[in-house]
């Protein structure tokens, strides 16, 4: 079907009016005469037409290791993003040992997949996880509460409880990249798909600002991971108090992520509005302490430590802004989409 294709209104029965369906389409989805399709008003005023039956829209992604001219991992991780429901990966000879160690790392690092074959020269990955199963909200959570707990943690040890808090920072830290990776995967099938859109609950711009919103908590994730490293090799070295600046800001980011986590259900703009404000009043005085900072004495060392985690903190404020402004937005499309 052609793009910008245009059709008339035709009068039948004398009060009804139709558009006939472009051939190409219908053939497309394998519809016929007394088929049922789906007709949606979206916010904007048009309509959307779509198959509730017809054909599988299952996808295969195929790569050649023998012939790769970048890494494997990345063409398996954009693979996985597109939303396709089967990796075959092959070679004209046999697989490699180090194609099989990105094969595990990549199958590490996502969620849902699975080898369904394993040959010498071919390795067929399936998806085990329907994109509309599990709500995008649910991704989110978790992602947050990661990044809470490992933030909370480093915290925890800086005010004298043991080190061995912060023991699996690394695999805290591939769990919220992993999810991340799901929640882009779940939005472009919303976006390919108007089933998989309607099952989840969101329309396509929502969809598209809870990947904003993953890709802020990784970001915010790459920080507390950050800051608990930080931590865990140089606790001792730190003289700066919990209730000093920086340190003493993380209950309240804390507290003000808490509220933004919260408030994607309860959508109330003022209370989001007044977290942001929170947050930016916190980068102020986390900024203020950095600049009496290096007016103090002490070694340079244990200052160069104490100024990244003030960093990692500051960076975890301006993100929660950002998490923020995302969810502002969303609301207020929600908004229009309903006036």
């Amino acid at each position: 079907m052609s793009d910008g294709e245009f059709r008339k209104l035709q009068l039948t029965g004398g009060s009804t009016m139709i558009v006939s369906l472009p051939k190409t389409w219908v053939r497309g989805n394998q519809l016929d005469k007394g088929d049922i399709v789906s007709i949606e008003e979206l916010g904007s005023g048009d309509l959307r037409i779509s198959a509730l039956q017809g054909k599988d829209t299952k996808t295969t992604v195929s790569i050649d290791c023998c012939s790769l001219e970048v890494g494997l991992v990345d063409l398996l991780i954009g693979a996985y993003l597109t939303g396709t429901s089967t990796i075959e990966v092959n070679c004209s000879g046999t697989i490699g040992r180090s194609v099989r160690k990105d094969i595990r790392e990549f199958l590490r690092d996502t969620r849902g997949m699975e080898i369904e074959e394993d040959t010498e020269n071919s390795i067929r990955i399936v998806s085990i996880l329907n994109p509309s199963e599990l709500r995008l909200q649910v991704s989110i959570n978790r992602m947050y509460i990661l990044i809470s707990t490992l933030v909370n943690d480093a915290y925890a040890v800086l005010g004298g409880e043991d080190v061995d808090l912060l023991s699996d920072i690394q695999d805290r830290e591939r769990q919220i990249d992993a999810r991340r990776l799901l929640v882009e995967r779940q939005v472009a099938s919303a976006i390919k798909s108007p089933s998989v859109e309607k099952r989840l609950k969101v329309d396509r711009y929502s969809a598209v600002e809870h990947a904003n919103i993953a890709r802020v908590l990784e970001r915010m994730g790459d920080h507390a991971a950050r800051l608990a490293t930080l931590v865990k090799d140089n606790s001792e070295l730190v003289r700066t108090k919990p209730t000093e600046m920086p340190l003493m800001a993380i209950p309240t980011w804390a507290q003000e992520l808490k509220t933004l986590v919260h408030n994607m259900y309860t959508k109330d703009v003022s209370i989001i509005h007044q977290a942001k404000t929170s947050l930016v009043t916190l980068i102020a005085a986390i900024e203020a302490s950095e600049s009496e900072l290096w007016t103090g004495r002490g070694s340079a060392e244990r200052l160069f430590c104490e100024f990244q985690i003030s960093e990692s903190i500051r960076r975890l404020c301006a993100y929660g802004i950002n998490f923020a402004e995302a969810l502002l937005n969303m609301l207020m499309n929600e908004r229009l989409e309903t006036k």
